[in-house]
């Protein structure tokens, strides 16, 4: 039996399926959106950005298992336009990252604020979120900073028995892409970080039993780095071959919604083809593996709920 506590255990099932996958729908854009809007209609604020996400979430929040949301723009300023059934999961970085002025081309990441994680507890979320960039051939100071910045996060969610989600992007490395991505999950999977799943970049040119060896057993999710869905959609088969528990995708299902200029032409432009998307990409993770099959859980029986 493995044991795990109550809040873990129902922030889980609330995120995924019924039948434990995950078609979830990341909405946390900030900086990219804005440059996003900026290059189309050569201006943004935060009203533009409010209109696009809301109305995001009003058509294909019902669609998905859990929604991902930022604490600037959405949420919980627009969680009347959540569907009560979608499970919600709250972005806790800043967005983008910043440099040392001692160590140039480093990328590291910051909370958005203090309490950030005690905040999405208060205000009923069932999973955070946290983003770093990871190159390991970087100083070790700056390496030092990612992990503790990921401790930090991934104590406080402990503490407060929330479900703790780690998004992994790795940048500058002389290594292969998936070798990269396959060191940091040997890294952050380890205990002392208490991450509960993995959103990582698409892998490739590796093996089903170098990922699950990576990640500990533990689940893990894509994402779709914004681009189209015929492209994404081969990945996706890849990775859920590869053991991948589903997806967590954001740009590849509404980044044409900036080219209509009002509500209701967004609105209308994601029904018609939002949804679509996204039901191509359920089919897929409906094969995948369920959260509570993978190796450190072992099977939704093996589970022990226990209150501490």
């Amino acid at each position: 039996m493995v044991s795990m506590s109550a809040g873990k255990f129902r922030g889980l099932c609330r995120i995924s399926d019924d039948r434990g996958r995950f078609l979830m729908l990341a909405l946390d854009q900030r900086n990219s959106l804005r440059k996003m809007l900026r290059e189309r209609w050569g201006k943004e604020d935060d009203e533009m950005i409010k209109m696009v996400k809301r109305s995001i979430l009003k058509v294909l929040s019902p669609r998905v298992s859990a929604v991902l949301v930022d604490p600037e723009y959405a949420y919980p300023h627009l969680a009347n336009y959540i569907d009560p059934r979608t499970g919600v999961i709250l972005s806790v970085e800043k967005s983008g990252y910043f440099e040392d002025e001692k160590f140039p081309n480093e990328r590291r990441n910051e909370l958005l604020y203090d309490g950030i994680v005690e905040d999405a507890k208060r205000w009923g979320c069932d999973a955070v979120k946290l983003l770093i960039y990871w190159n390991d051939e970087v100083s070790e100071n700056t390496m030092e900073h990612q992990k503790e910045l990921v401790r930090m996060v991934g104590g406080s969610a402990d503490s407060k028995d929330i479900v703790f989600i780690l998004e992994i992007l790795t940048y500058g490395s002389r290594k292969g892409e998936a070798e990269l991505i396959l060191s940091a999950l040997r890294e952050f999977s380890k205990d002392e970080y208490h991450v509960d799943l993995f959103k990582i970049e698409p892998l490739k040119n590796t093996t089903k039993e170098k990922v699950e060896t990576a990640v500990s057993g533990k689940p893990w999710v894509i994402l779709s780095g914004g681009v189209d869905i015929d492209i994404f959609e081969k990945k996706l088969i890849q990775n859920v071959e590869l053991g991948s528990s589903g997806v967590l995708a954001g740009r590849v299902v509404w980044k044409k919604i900036i080219d209509y200029s009002d509500t209701e032409l967004m609105e209308l432009h994601l029904e018609k083809t939002g949804v679509g998307i996204v039901e191509r990409m359920g089919r897929i993770v409906e094969i995948g593996q369920s959260w509570y099959e993978c190796g450190s859980f072992g099977g939704f029986e093996n589970i022990l709920i226990v209150s501490e």
